[in-house]
């Protein structure tokens, strides 16, 4: 027999236990070998496919994996041809049953064929989660799409019409709607950012004195515009013995709060959204207190309650077209009350609404010491830092002139460097109180111009200035020496707020 043609696996197995002479006295066996050598083929064809579809992009993967399920298929069939060949050896090969060689022989092709087999069902598990992911993938990035396209739209077009009207009027009028445009878009980043800056696991929980009702206050107020956009009413109901002194993170707890009364706001449409703060208990200095946000919205299908809190899910695709949103708002809040301690809750009913809740155990602050929580709000009043010496490093001329003008309101003293290197010389020049660094330069970039700076100062705030959102950019950059930073976009509060820390005039 020609045994050239054979897989090297069968062909050492046969050489070990079968020789040519016995193989070539039993000729039934040259179609049950055969048979053994196209599974064989077909499995090593299997495993360099499931390889290869790890590494393709997604048009190359649809292709491997229907090129896998063919070749899956074909062998599904080899291997029922092979279980045919063994059945008829042991019908009409009597002969040669009591060949100890041969029964090893069939032994260890058996065991092959079981573990292939699990191989088989474990490859089909593989792929469709592959496919399953791929198309939560697909969905995502044409919710992502629709969602940052439609600000975009509004900005480019608007833009456009102010050009060509050039009028007071209407300047006046399509300002604020480009606001509200720029303003979803800064959202919507924020939003993928702290996902990602949860699920990498670099969200610390701070313990802050802070009064709850306050900040609830602060939340309703800045959201009652966009509820009258839907024609709804915001209500706060606090029990009379309600305890708002408390000690945690006021900003994550701002933000759990908002997400949920954002989300009511935006399922619901001429109705009400009700907040309630319920004081459960007191126990050794620790309030137990449960927070709703009860809208009069559409509701959602029981069927639907675990998908909510999948990340990139909505209950309905379609929902998302209607409504909006990048199902992202949810699965974040669930996440940060899990950092807190606690977990989302909810009830609801189609047509009827829905209650989400959640119930914290926090410290009492006896000393009511609470931080002035308009810091964490857009009702922030900026402060004036005249005479504050800010170096701004900026290779993006329009970038710089926007936080020019924007440091311009507040008095701030600036001077601009178009990369690293200028930065550095200017610095060693000229005196400075605060250096705005961004990180992504021609010439010298953020990271080794700070390096420069720190070898002979170790004291100057050096506060990036960055869209590199990555946590292994921002790691490298509090490492090296860098105070903090603030990614782009950026809110002017927030760098009013930031530049204040270190105003001493």
């Amino acid at each position: 027999m020609n045994k050239s043609h054979l897989h090297r696996n069968l062909k050492r197995q046969l050489d070990r236990f079968l020789s040519d002479d016995f193989i070539a006295e039993h000729p039934n066996l040259f179609s049950f070998i055969e048979t053994v050598n196209q599974t064989y083929l077909n499995y090593e064809k299997d495993a360099e496919l499931f390889e290869q579809s790890a590494r393709l992009n997604d048009k190359e993967y649809g292709e491997i994996n229907a090129q896998l399920k063919e070749e899956l298929e074909k062998r599904v069939f080899f291997q029922k041809k092979l279980i045919e060949a063994i059945k008829q050896l042991n019908a009409d090969g009597k002969e040669v049953a009591d060949d100890d060689n041969l029964f090893d022989l069939l032994h260890i092709l058996n065991k092959e064929i079981e573990i292939k087999a699990e191989i088989q069902r474990q490859l089909h598990a593989s792929i469709a989660e592959a496919e399953e992911a791929n198309d939560a993938k697909s969905e995502f990035l044409s919710i992502m799409s629709h969602e940052i396209r439609t600000p975009l739209n509004a900005i480019i077009g608007l833009i456009y019409i102010m050009e060509k009207e050039n009028s007071l009027e209407s300047f006046h009028e399509n300002i604020e709607v480009l606001k509200h445009s720029a303003q979803n878009l800064f959202l919507l980043i924020n939003n993928i950012l702290d996902f990602s800056k949860i699920e990498a696991g670099k969200v610390d929980i701070e313990k802050i004195p802070f009064n709850l009702v306050d900040l609830t206050k602060q939340i309703v107020r800045s959201l009652e515009a966009r509820a009258s956009e839907n024609l709804n009413q915001i209500e706060l109901k606090v029990d009379p013995d309600f305890v708002p002194n408390l000690v945690s993170d006021p900003l994550r707890i701002n933000q759990v709060i908002t997400n949920l009364i954002s989300n009511a706001i935006k399922f619901t449409l001429d109705g009400k959204i009700t907040i309630k703060l319920h004081q459960i208990s007191i126990h050794e200095k620790i309030s137990s207190f449960k927070v709703e946000v009860i809208d009069t919205g559409i509701g959602i299908d029981r069927d639907k309650f675990q998908s909510i809190f999948q990340k990139f899910s909505q209950a309905e695709t379609k929902t998302s077209r209607q409504f909006g949103g990048t199902g992202l708002g949810l699965v974040i809040t669930k996440k940060l009350l899990n950092l807190l301690g606690s977990d989302i809750q909810f009830d609801s009913e189609i047509g009827k609404g829905s209650n989400f809740y959640f119930i914290l155990h926090l410290p009492i602050d006896s000393k009511a010491s609470a931080v002035n929580t308009n810091d964490l709000h857009e009702d922030y009043v900026e402060e004036n830092l005249k005479g504050l010496r800010v170096l701004l490093v900026e290779d993006n001329m329009i970038n710089t002139k926007i936080a020019q003008k924007i440091m311009s309101q507040w008095d701030v003293i600036v001077d601009t460097a178009e990369n690293g290197q200028v930065a550095v010389d200017k610095y060693h020049a000229n005196p400075y109180d605060v250096v705005l660094m961004d990180l992504s330069m021609p010439v010298m970039d953020g990271y080794d111009a700070t390096i420069a700076i720190r070898q002979t100062d170790k004291l100057i705030p050096i506060i990036a200035l960055t869209a590199s959102a990555s946590f292994g950019y921002l790691d490298r950059a509090l490492q090296i020496g860098i105070n903090e930073y603030i990614i782009k976009p950026f809110n002017p509060k927030e760098l009013n707020m930031k530049l204040r820390k270190y105003y001493y005039y």
